[in-house]
């Protein structure tokens, strides 16, 4: 993208706060999981990864590690489409799950945009020291609930839940979204 993808701006607000503001609603307290202190403007607490160069996994275990409360809802700040009802019913496929992982349209998990519990750290950790860095295989060591996308496509705005704005293109095709 050539620049960082939160601070871009659909409509009256940038990724990160639309993401923000569907989070809001279902959670007892928001936290951002980033490097860089501009993050700090949100007016939330800022986690920095520990490992750097891990990806994905770095960021679950980053916001499980400093959890006030047992259940995480991980969403990444470039998916602004994201809505409070489908926040609300990832929650409520958690059980006694510790991973709760939707599926997009396309049939792939969405890892960035799921429930997990403070229980899947340990798990997690040993998956990162022995040098795995798919998050899918998190997901064959602890308990988890996939939610396929017949599950959450009766939302309103289903379709676009998972359209992740990496390209210059795809933040074009996100500006039209929501003109």
């Amino acid at each position: 993208m050539g620049r960082d993808k939160a601070w871009l701006r659909l409509g009256d607000s940038t990724m990160i706060e639309r993401v923000i503001a569907a989070l809001k609603p279902v959670t007892q307290s928001l936290a951002i999981i980033a490097n860089s202190q501009e993050y700090e403007a949100l007016g939330l607490p800022v986690f920095r990864d520990t490992y750097i160069g891990i990806g994905p996994l770095e960021a679950i275990r980053t916001a499980l590690a400093n959890s006030p409360t047992r259940y995480i809802l991980l969403a990444g700040c470039d998916l602004p489409f994201v809505t409070q009802e489908l926040f609300s019913l990832l929650f409520g496929a958690a059980g006694d799950y510790q991973a709760v992982v939707p599926v997009g349209p396309d049939r792939r998990l969405e890892p960035l945009c799921a429930v997990y519990t403070t229980d899947a750290l340990p798990d997690l950790v040993k998956l990162i020291e022995s040098g795995e860095r798919k998050v899918s295989r998190l997901f064959d060591r602890i308990p988890t609930r996939i939610v396929d996308f017949q599950e959450l496509s009766h939302l309103k705005g289903s379709s676009l839940f998972f359209e992740n704005i990496n390209t210059p293109e795809e933040f074009d095709r996100a500006i039209k979204l929501t003109t």
